[in-house]
């Protein structure tokens, strides 16, 4: 009984060591040294007076709610199903809250983590008008500024092309 209760001892720390040490410091020098901007949060940082301030990520969606910005998705966290009467209710909503005639999909839907960083090339498309009202800059700026923060590929009939909503924001901000 002695020589068990040893010998699962010893498998314990061993396997603690190498799951909960060895592999975490692994995992995370191999993302340091490959990835450093994705593993340390892909932030954007911008100099403000004579220090560095960090005004949002890449990868996780800021709310943008001035019109002389562009907006995003619904940061309101939506696990319902598609077709319910309460997502019916929300998207409704949003539509008629929204500053056009025709709203592309992902404007009045709300992603499952409510931090989506990028729209769809159409949804920034549709908000040009407004952002060049407000900016007072011609709507063809604005465009140039959208293309400029398309990601993604098209391949095809594959298309994951999108636009990075902070990215278009803080051009536009340059711009001024």
């Amino acid at each position: 009984m002695k020589k068990i209760m040893i010998a699962s001892l010893k498998s314990i720390l061993i396997f603690t060591l190498l799951c909960g040490v060895v592999y975490t410091v692994t995992v995370t020098a191999v993302g340091q040294v490959l990835f450093p901007n994705q593993a340390n949060g892909s932030l954007v940082k911008t100099q403000d007076s004579e220090k560095t301030v960090v005004t949002g990520s890449k990868l996780i969606g800021q709310k943008f709610t001035k019109e002389k910005y562009l907006h995003g998705r619904s940061d309101q966290v939506s696990q319902l199903s598609p077709v319910s009467k309460e997502q019916e209710t929300r998207v409704n909503e949003r539509i008629q809250k929204a500053d056009t005639k025709y709203v592309p999909i992902d404007l009045v839907t709300a992603s499952a983590s409510g931090v989506d960083p990028e729209i769809s090339i159409e949804a920034a498309m549709t908000q040009v008008e407004r952002i060049a009202a407000a900016r007072n800059m011609k709507n063809t700026e604005v465009r140039d500024i959208i293309k400029q923060n398309i990601t993604g590929l098209k391949i095809g009939p594959v298309d994951s092309q999108r636009v990075n909503v902070l990215g278009v924001n803080q051009s536009l901000d340059k711009s001024e």
